[in-house]
């Protein structure tokens, strides 16, 4: 799946995360699956926890590391493409939507 910067994702409702000395780890528990975090994957998780698109991710992380723009970006998207493939986010526009009543 092609992730971009323009895109937002949610974090999965059968996840379930705990931080641990500025790391963190993620459970799917729908697949059991547990993922590793350092701590800039940490703070890119709480990052992604608000919702944000991902270029305000990147430029929110480009204030708080010393790292190159274009670093940023390409990280960030593998990360959140390696998140969406665990199912551990989802981006936003794959979200269903219920057909309003009529």
């Amino acid at each position: 799946m092609k992730i971009s910067l323009s895109d937002t994702v949610t974090i999965s409702s059968s996840v379930v995360f705990r931080d641990l000395s500025g790391e963190t780890v993620l459970l799917n528990l729908d697949s059991g699956i547990y993922y590793g975090l350092d701590e800039v994957g940490t703070r890119i998780w709480h990052l992604l926890a608000e919702a944000l698109p991902l270029a305000t991710v990147c430029s929110t992380i480009q204030q708080e590391y010393a790292v190159e723009p274009d670093v940023i970006e390409r990280d960030v998207l593998q990360l959140v493409g390696d998140l969406c493939d665990q199912r551990l986010v989802t981006r936003a526009s794959q979200l269903s939507v219920a057909a309003p009543e009529s």
